[in-house]
């Protein structure tokens, strides 16, 4: 079977899993029995294993369905079977990663939103405790300042009550459900008999355990979670003949459209990072969908996507204008797989965008699916059909927020023209550090490419975190992008403009005037006086802005007047 699989496969999807194997060839680890992770050589990824089970499945050279075999019985292993637990069902990471505690919460009794008070409550108990026990000491307690106590009150939480994404990740049972249910219906036939009936009944807990996720919303499913989500429980509701389940999904996969039709959009908007997830999900839907109902649902939310995705792209600069409302980078063909979708569409010429990054694990699966992008917007991805001003609303999930006040509307604003994107974002009140609402994209007449966006971070830490107290107000127009900054916190902050690309000078920074490889920036602003910071080895360039709540300015405000530089 896998043979003639492989003759029927075009030259690109070919060449995306001869690419993806070379890869995860490399990464084997024979001793552990799994794949080591792409970005932490010293740890382990059951995901990643799972796709190699799929990519050695598809070539089938000599041992390879034997190592497959061998591959899944190990993620399986690594599988949580605690059904009392709020990780029941879900995979651990890696097999490095520390056990979450067990035991001590009761999460199913809780309402709806349980997580988002447990967070609050710590936090206010946290500053009570503090202003207490310096009450009882007196004076502030010697070595310990208000932060440390709050922090050993937060870890002593966490050795308690298991904390999501810290000591484990819910997400992990959709993916690797969902490849599973891949390999089951292209290989089953061909897979060990005791192999299958261990992989339905692994499913059977991932489902189940994926469903109380669902209902209780002790955890909330961004866009490609959800996705993933509704797919695994309609396919194995199919696959192992629940009617119950199938009904679940025919449910949740109505209520996305949904929410998709009232603006044409997810709510994991303008992502570079997360659309390329959607795609192969909606790709499942339409290849191993079971009805003709939950196929045209899917077909309806993928033409959909692909819309977005045109109405945002330029193919001068190869990219996603901002602004994005969940990332981790700028750059499309780093933490993103739309550039696979789009070289399977174009074919010979655009091998560039489905090169190697850390999703390249994925390209045995979009090989399979495929890129379904329709005729008349395949011209909007091969030349620049005019400058423009486009606007989309979207209604975005706080995961950090309360029930039913975490839906706020947005609005993704870009100018974009030939050789230049301006983004800009309104509404958006998301916690997540992962939101960039404000964002330039550029090339110089060399071509070289640059970007700029505005990220914001607890003083000495990352921005990929939750933070609360800030929002951000962005507009744009042609050779304009307007910021307003509101702060309501105790924290100093970093507002951070953050350029890449390389020959950034610090020296051509003032306050009042930026010059970057071609583009230049007449800044206007009611902030502090910035410092620069310049990383010469990441070819990153920060332009910082401190908030000190003691002064009692909460707001900040930026005026970019944006010139090219020819």
């Amino acid at each position: 079977m896998t043979r003639t699989m492989m003759e029927r496969f075009t030259d690109r999807q070919r060449h995306l899993l001869l690419q993806s194997m070379t890869l995860m060839d490399s990464l084997y680890d024979e001793g552990m029995g799994l794949l080591r992770d792409e970005e932490q050589n010293d740890r382990h990824n059951t995901r990643s294993s799972a796709h190699y089970a799929l990519g050695l499945l598809l070539r089938s050279g000599t041992g390879d369905v034997q190592r497959a075999c061998s591959l899944l019985d190990r993620v399986m292993d690594l599988q949580f079977n605690c059904p009392d637990e709020i990780y029941h069902g879900t995979f651990r990471v890696s097999p490095q990663a520390a056990l979450p505690p067990a035991g001590n919460y009761a999460w199913k009794t809780f309402a709806p939103g349980f997580a988002f008070f447990l967070s609050e409550t710590t936090e206010k108990i946290g500053k009570q405790l503090s202003l207490n026990l310096s009450r009882e000491a007196g004076q502030a307690l010697p070595g310990l300042d208000d932060r440390a106590i709050r922090k050993c009150l937060q870890a002593s939480v966490d050795d308690v009550i298991p904390p999501v994404w810290k000591s484990y990740d819910p997400n992990w049972r959709e993916f690797i459900a969902s490849t599973f249910a891949v390999i089951l219906d292209q290989f089953a036939n061909v897979l060990p008999g005791g192999l299958v009936q261990r992989m339905d009944e692994s499913m059977r807990i991932a489902v189940s355990a994926s469903i109380d996720r669902r209902l209780s919303d002790a955890i909330p499913m961004n866009s490609n979670i959800e996705l993933m989500h509704i797919f695994i429980v309609h396919y194995y509701g199919y696959r192992l003949e629940n009617t119950a389940w199938i009904a679940h999904g025919d449910r949740e996969a109505v209520k996305f459209l949904a929410a998709f039709e009232e603006f044409g959009s997810f709510a994991e908007f303008n992502t570079t990072t997360y659309y390329g997830v959607d795609l192969t999900v909606l790709g499942m839907w339409r290849v191993y969908g079971r009805s003709m109902t939950f196929k045209t649902i899917g077909h309806t939310l993928e033409r959909g996507l692909w819309e977005n995705i045109a109405l945002f792209y330029n193919p001068v600069l190869e990219n996603l204008s901002g602004p994005f409302s969940r990332a981790y980078e700028m750059e499309m063909t780093g933490h993103s797989s739309i550039g696979v979708f789009l070289y399977l569409a174009l074919g010979e010429g655009y091998e560039h965008l489905a090169g190697v990054n850390c999703e390249t694990s994925h390209d045995p699966l979009i090989a399979l699916v495929g890129a379904d992008i329709p005729a008349e917007l395949m011209s909007q991805f091969m030349a620049h059909g005019g400058d423009r001003r486009v606007e989309k609303q979207f209604r975005e999930l706080c995961e950090r927020d309360k029930p039913d006040e975490n839906s706020n509307l947005c609005t993704a604003s870009a100018w974009i023209e030939q050789n230049r994107m301006i983004g800009a974002m309104s509404g958006s009140r998301n916690t997540n550090g992962q939101m960039h609402p404000a964002t330039i994209h550029w090339k110089t007449p060399d071509g070289v490419p640059y970007y700029l966006r505005l990220i914001r971070r607890e003083k000495g830490k990352s921005w990929n975190s939750h933070l609360r107290g800030m929002t951000f107000e962005a507009a744009v127009e042609k050779d304009l992008l307007a910021v307003e900054v509101r702060l309501e916190t105790e924290l100093e902050i970093e507002v951070v403009f953050e350029i890449s690309g390389s020959g950034l000078s610090a020296a051509q920074i003032t306050p009042q005037h930026w010059t970057f490889p071609g583009l230049s920036c007449k800044v206007a602003a009611e902030a502090p006086k910035p410092f620069v910071i310049r990383h010469e080895q990441e070819k990153l360039l920060e332009i910082v802005y401190v908030y000190h709540p003691a002064e009692g300015k909460q707001s900040m405000s930026f005026t970019l007047g944006i010139d090219p530089i020819f």
